[in-house]
């Protein structure tokens, strides 16, 4: 008669503990994991158009210059020779991506990297129109200036670093420890005070 109770509240602590682990587990059932979900890692698009494959495809421009220069790499999957044309407002420009080839804005000739006369300012989207052998597609583009360094030499007309920015505050600094003279001794003796 004692080992009845006994029982009883075994079972009664094993169901509240099962309970207790499916609560806390719960959530796994439903909810999907972030971490599981594929994500773009670049400052650009991850798109498919055909068999174009578009990465980390971006624009650098500048806020006082209507052109942007096109950033990122194109890949074509098929073996036969592909057009890509695109088309951002009034711009545009055209290029060939030979069979199981790639194309990289970087490496390649302003001609064919730059788009004349975007207007969009760095730091917003902007609607580009991809055109692969008839196919189209408008994706989101973001507009970057030279704000990341990766990125300074594909501004269109060189790069010039706002006043409030570190590159400028730097040269600032080291101008003004060069003119002053000594900046370097000052520091030497802080130093051997300790």
């Amino acid at each position: 008669m004692n080992s009845a109770p006994k029982n009883r509240v075994q079972q009664a602590v094993a169901a509240g503990a099962v309970l207790l682990t499916l609560g806390v587990s719960g959530c796994s059932f439903t909810v999907d994991q972030s971490t599981t979900a594929p994500y773009a890692a670049s400052d650009g698009i991850v798109k498919d158009l055909g068999p174009v494959l578009l990465r980390n495809i971006l624009i650098v421009g500048r806020d006082d210059e209507t052109a942007g220069r096109l950033v990122g790499t194109v890949f074509n999957t098929s073996d036969e020779p592909v057009d890509l044309s695109i088309r951002a407002g009034g711009a545009s420009t055209s290029i060939t991506i030979d069979g199981q080839g790639q194309f990289r804005f970087e490496e390649e000739s302003s001609d064919d990297a730059t788009l004349e006369g975007v207007e969009d300012i760095p730091g917003s989207l902007i609607d580009v129109e991809f055109d692969v052998e008839g196919e189209q597609a408008v994706f989101e583009v973001p507009v970057l200036d030279g704000t990341l360094e990766e990125y300074r030499e594909y501004v269109p007309g060189g790069y010039t670093p706002r006043p409030s920015e570190p590159a400028a505050t730097e040269e600032a600094a080291e101008g003004e420890g060069g003119a002053a003279g000594g900046g370097t001794t000052g520091g030497g003796e802080a130093e051997g005070g300790h």
